[in-house]
């Protein structure tokens, strides 16, 4: 079963970004499958190893 997540905030410096990659590692180490994409004009999300 498909589930998505999304995270938003108007607000530039709330943390998005790092709640979005500590979420992504969280449920990879629970053996989801995990596809993160961030839709913002920073694109700040960086492609990380994670080590589960």
């Amino acid at each position: 079963m498909l589930r998505l997540i999304a995270i938003q905030n108007q607000k530039r410096g709330s943390g998005k970004t790092t709640i979005a990659i500590n979420l992504a590692h969280a449920l990879k180490r629970d053996n989801y499958t995990v596809i993160s994409v961030i839709l913002s004009r920073s694109s700040s999300l960086k492609p990380m190893p994670v080590i589960a």
